[in-house]
């Protein structure tokens, strides 16, 4: 069965789409695996991995009728440096629906992709400028992603914010990938905060944020590898 995962984040910044595209890559060395660019606010995985996409975008799945796991098969583009990888990019020149109305309309053919993984990054669907209910996202969310890890940086006011966002939107499953930047000292007193405020959420400390291989993804379109990260995370 394919294993579909969304990853998020509550605010714009903190490194989702780096983890995604970099869990993507990783488990694509060993399974075939379809990343999805979801996030409503514009799609960069594509241009994090200099790929040459033409038209294609999810957002050309966008139509009258739910997308069918074709339609955005047709939109895929293969990553030279990955064969087992393949890329639907993201919007490029507007805003797209609040999650729920994104997911209506193309979720279930996101999660009938013919892939050992489906992962979709959905960007900061929790915090979109036109939600209505950060509740009825979760749930729709939750709906369609087996697992559903939502990144955090280890800065006290992001922190703040996303422990007041989730909160607000209660998501049924979720995991707290924490994106480690600081002080082992200060990662773990935030860690600690976060534990205790949403207890119903695992905290999984596997992104050490390195700025180095950051700037060398950006320069060279070849994304961080995370070792172990299947083991670690049970995938």
């Amino acid at each position: 069965m394919t294993l579909v995962i969304g990853v998020c984040t509550t605010r714009a910044g903190q490194t989702s789409t780096y983890w995604a595209t970099s869990l993507a890559w990783s488990l694509a060395e060993q399974r075939s695996v379809t990343l999805v660019d979801c996030d409503m606010e514009g799609g960069t995985i594509a241009d994090l991995l200099y790929l040459s996409i033409a038209d294609r975008s999810i957002g050309n799945c966008f139509g009258d009728r739910p997308a069918r796991a074709i339609d955005v098969e047709e939109q895929a583009v293969g990553v030279p440096q990955r064969p087992n990888l393949r890329v639907v990019p993201g919007l490029r020149s507007s805003y797209g629906y609040e999650i729920s109305d994104c997911l209506r309309r193309v979720g279930p053919a996101i999660a009938a992709l013919d892939s050992d993984v489906v992962i979709a990054d959905l960007g900061h669907p929790l915090a979109h400028p036109g939600l209505r209910s950060p509740r009825t996202s979760a749930e729709a969310i939750a709906s369609v992603f087996h697992r559903v890890f939502i990144v955090v940086r280890d800065e006290p006011a992001l922190v703040a914010r996303s422990i007041n966002v989730l909160r607000t939107a209660r998501p049924s499953h979720g995991e707290i990938v924490f994106c480690f930047q600081r002080s082992r000292a200060h990662h773990r007193s935030i860690g600690e905060t976060i534990e205790r405020e949403l207890p119903e959420l695992p905290v999984r400390d596997v992104w050490h944020w390195d700025e180095g291989a950051a700037t060398r993804m950006g320069d060279s379109g070849v994304p961080m590898t995370l070792p172990g990260i299947a083991q670690e995370l049970q995938l």
